[in-house]
């Protein structure tokens, strides 16, 4: 993507101007939400385990600052590693970042099988749920008023949140860094300007997060005019009953796709 290679030589170009600091603080907050844009980044993993989770808003805003605090903290020690190498006489790092892939991978793939367990745990226990519920309503003939409050949970089939799984993929879309804030980070140190580089990389992934935490709000958004619209037509009711569990294989296959590819990258580094 030719635009994307623009931006991040635009952002290291302003690096290495000081005369211009405050313009790499923007365009930096730019590139983090361009490449959240751009293929890749857990998007899709993210939103398929917001819906199968039955997220909230504050889990998205969540798994945006968590995402954010990942992937500065990977870029320095990713940057400090480089540095450490290249003293060492060794400057290779791509065995290191494929092994990071691989984590990651690993890591969504965990959280994939987890919805996975959940969503058949909630469909055996739907029966008895809707039993015990029918008992109810014959004990308190006049309290039906009651059982509306409980119809704003999560609907049959739909897995109980996770914050475990939340933290998780969160951390797993912040672990392997991007390339422009690792070369930016790594100038800094051999320059002597670290502090500076280390501000661009925080702006970078504010722009990655924010663009992450949008994408949540709105799958959580659309899911929820869903769930709405379903008491209102049997046949989306069935669909509101079945995304989880797409949402749950989606999440699966995607960290085996990930898996896939890292184990390559490491058998060919």
């Amino acid at each position: 993507m030719n635009w994307l290679y623009e931006l991040d030589n635009r952002l290291i170009s302003l690096f290495d101007n000081p005369g211009v600091w405050w313009a790499g603080l923007v365009v930096a907050v730019v590139v983090g939400c361009a490449h959240a844009v751009a293929p890749g980044h857990g998007k899709t993993i993210a939103a398929a385990y917001l819906i199968g989770a039955h997220g909230r808003y504050r889990d998205a805003l969540l798994l945006g600052a968590i995402v954010a605090g990942m992937h500065t903290f990977s870029v320095l020690v990713l940057a400090l590693g480089w540095v450490g190498l290249t003293a060492s006489g060794g400057t290779d790092t791509r065995l290191l970042t494929s092994w990071l892939q691989v984590i990651s991978a690993l890591i969504v793939l965990a959280v994939g099988v987890g919805l996975l367990r959940r969503y058949v745990r909630s469909v055996r226990s739907a029966p008895e749920l809707a039993a015990a519920g029918s008992g109810h309503g014959h004990g308190h003939g006049h309290g039906h008023g009651h059982g509306h409050g409980h119809g704003h949970g999560p609907p049959p089939g739909v897995a109980p949140w996770s914050r475990r799984g939340l933290v998780a993929l969160g951390l797993s879309g912040g672990l392997l860094p991007s390339p422009s804030a690792f070369l930016i980070l790594v100038s800094g140190i051999l320059t002597g300007r670290t502090a500076y580089a280390l501000i661009l990389v925080l702006c970078f992934a504010i722009g990655l997060a924010g663009t992450l935490t949008a994408v949540g709000l709105l799958v959580i958004k659309g899911s929820s005019l869903l769930t709405d619209s379903a008491r209102r037509s049997s046949r989306l009711t069935f669909l509101t009953r079945a995304v989880p569990l797409v949402a749950a294989l989606g999440v699966t296959l995607g960290g085996l796709v990930y898996l896939v590819v890292g184990a390559t990258a490491v058998w060919s580094a």
